[in-house]
Order: structure tokens, then C-alpha cells, then sequence
């Protein structure tokens, strides 16, 4: 309390006096009234939003400054009061002063000055209830956050990742060993390689030179001889036909001749 009336606490005090207050209660003051400022004017900034948040956000900001803000209204009441005090006493010590040997001392004493200074009421349990139920009403007003859903993925795209994931894996054995992954029919895109772990990168290895088969050598048929036409014969009878390995004998061919077909039908020595 800036101004301290004598008691037991203070038996140097005369009379009521003023007495600064120490700097930590006046920068908890001004914090609890920037911090409410803060507070109402997002609050009034986002009205667009809600007014039952920017109603909330309004009574939480006034529960927080509401306290600092009458503290440091009341501290500067007080040293209003003190300055005044002061500065009438001053005035009627100075006017008795300058006629203390033209006037008599009792006629000088209804010149003196004498105020009643008394410390501003704080109010402090009806203050500290007010500022508890705004914030409790404000909390109270606050509207619940909910999580926003987070849509599903559908079939196909899940189809599609899986597709694209799938891959072969062909491992070539260096002094360092690496993987590299190529796409499978199932996906239309290549994949890049992968690196089976962190590993330092890998040394440069050079490709074998493939291998070829050899083409099979091409074969050629010999070309078909021509037997020689065999020269006019003729046979006594079958059985020599048969000897010389010419039966059956068609009609037309060397040899044939009608005594050999006896059944005229066109084949001799049948």
C-alpha cells in the first residue's frame, strides 16, 4: 500500500505517508494488463470466427488485466493524494513562515494546513471475484476443438502404390555391395535405385562384356543327282523282269511290254 498509516509496523510515522512500492509488484501489474490487452484484441480480431470464442477470449482477457489495472489505478490515486498533501503543506508552512513576526502565533493557526491523507479503498475480495468469474465464464464459453478427419485413400490409389512399390531386386556382388531394383510388368514407371542401407558410396565397378553364342553354321543340301535314263529294255518274261529288279513295270516305263500284263490292266509282272 503506497500510503502507510503509523502503526506498530512503522513507529517512525508520524502522520500518513506515502511510500513507493517496490518495482516487482509494478512490473507483475503491467504484465498481467499487457497480457489481457493481448488477449481481447486477438479476441476482437477474430470475431469473424465465432462470437462465442471471441466473447470467451474477451473474459479471459479482462480476468487477466482486470487486477494489474486496478492496482496501478489505485497506486496512482494514492500518489495523487500524497503530491497534493505535500504540496498544501508546503504552502502553509511558507505563508506562516513569511508573517511569523508581523502576526501573532494564534493568529497564524487557523493557517495551518491539515488534510486528512488516507489510502484509496482497494476493494481487493470484490475485485478478485469479479475477475474469477470471468474467467471461469470464459473458459466455460470456449468452444471445443475436434479433430478434422483425415480422408481415406481409395482402393485404387492404394492399388496403385502397391504396384508401384512392387519391384525385383537383382544383386550384383563388387567390393561394395549395392541393389539395384527394376520395375516389374506391373508398373508402367521405372524405379529408381535404392540403397539397400546407408553405406558409403559405392566404388565404380565396370559392366562384364556380354557373351555371344555363336551362330550355327549354315548347312547346304546337296543338290539332287540325276540319275541317268535308264536305257530301252525289254524282258523274255517276269521272272527275269524280277531278276533285273525293274517289277513291277508300269505301262510306259522301259520294259513294259503287253505279254508281261496279262490282265491288261496297265502294270506288268504285278
Amino acid at each position: 500500500m503506497p500510503i502507510v498509516l503509523p502503526s506498530p509496523a512503522h513507529p517512525t510515522l508520524s502522520e500518513p505517508t506515502y511510500i513507493a512500492p517496490p518495482v516487482w509488484k509494478r512490473a507483475l501489474a503491467w504484465a498481467g494488463v499487457v497480457v489481457g490487452g493481448l488477449i481481447l484484441v486477438a479476441s476482437i480480431g477474430t470475431a469473424g470466427g465465432g462470437a462465442l470464442a471471441s466473447l470467451a477470449g474477451v473474459l479471459v482477457g479482462l480476468a487477466a488485466a482486470g487486477p494489474g489495472g486496478w492496482w496501478i489505478l489505485c497506486e496512482h490515486k494514492d500518489r495523487t493524494r500524497a503530491e497534493e498533501d505535500y504540496r498544501l503543506d508546503r504552502e502553509a508552512a511558507l505563508a506562516a513562515q513569511s508573517m511569523s513576526g508581523q502576526v501573532s502565533a494564534d493568529a497564524l493557526s487557523p493557517l495551518t494546513w491539515s488534510t486528512p491523507l488516507a489510502p484509496y479503498a482497494r476493494r481487493w475480495p470484490l475485485v478478485g471475484s469479479v475477475s474469477a468469474a470471468a474467467l471461469v465464464a470464459g473458459a466455460a464459453l470456449m468452444p471445443a476443438t475436434t479433430p478434422t478427419p483425415v480422408p481415406a485413400a481409395s482402393p485404387a490409389a492404394a492399388t496403385g502404390a502397391i504396384a508401384t512399390s512392387t519391384v525385383t531386386s537383382t544383386v550384383r556382388s563388387t567390393t561394395t555391395t549395392t541393389v539395384t531394383l527394376a520395375p516389374t510388368s506391373t508398373s508402367s514407371a521405372p524405379a529408381a535405385p535404392v540403397a539397400a542401407e546407408p553405406e558409403p558410396a559405392p566404388a565404380s565397378t565396370v559392366a562384364p562384356e556380354p557373351t555371344y553364342a555363336p551362330a550355327p553354321a549354315q548347312t547346304y543340301a546337296p543338290a539332287p543327282v540325276a540319275e541317268p535314263a535308264p536305257q530301252s529294255a525289254s524282258y523274255a518274261n517276269c521272272s527275269e523282269a524280277r531278276a533285273a529288279g525293274a517289277a513291277p513295270i508300269y505301262r510306259g516305263e522301259p520294259g513294259y511290254a503287253s505279254k508281261l500284263d496279262r490282265d491288261n490292266d496297265g502294270v506288268a509282272c504285278e
